[in-house]
């Protein structure tokens, strides 16, 4: 019986500390929203990547979007480019048909 509270205490040591160093990384400058607002989202507007995302388009012809998102290769990554590739096609300047990405 000893022994289960001695480990139950040692975990809940062990995870306090762990808690403890993650709090400490977080930056102390950001400050959360006022109550009942909401912070804004980040821009996400990129002209110059949506209009090689068209040109990459037009040029070549893409069954996958992975294929598109490898091939631009943007400093914030594929993900970055994966959601201005589905917002253009919210926007409806890409389609989807016959298994090929369009304008």
């Amino acid at each position: 019986m000893i022994t289960h509270l001695v480990a139950f205490a040692a975990g809940g040591l062990a995870v306090f500390l762990w808690m403890s160093s993650r709090s400490s990384t977080t930056p102390a400058t950001s400050t959360p929203p006022a109550a009942g607002k909401r912070a804004a989202p980040p821009p996400t507007s990129d002209d110059d990547l949506e209009a090689r995302i068209i040109e990459y388009l037009s040029s070549n012809v893409v069954y996958h979007i992975n294929d598109l998102c490898q091939s631009l290769e943007h400093p914030k990554g594929a993900r970055y480019v994966r959601s201005h590739f589905h917002k253009l096609m919210e926007e409806g300047k890409i389609r989807y048909k016959n298994m090929v990405y369009t304008i």
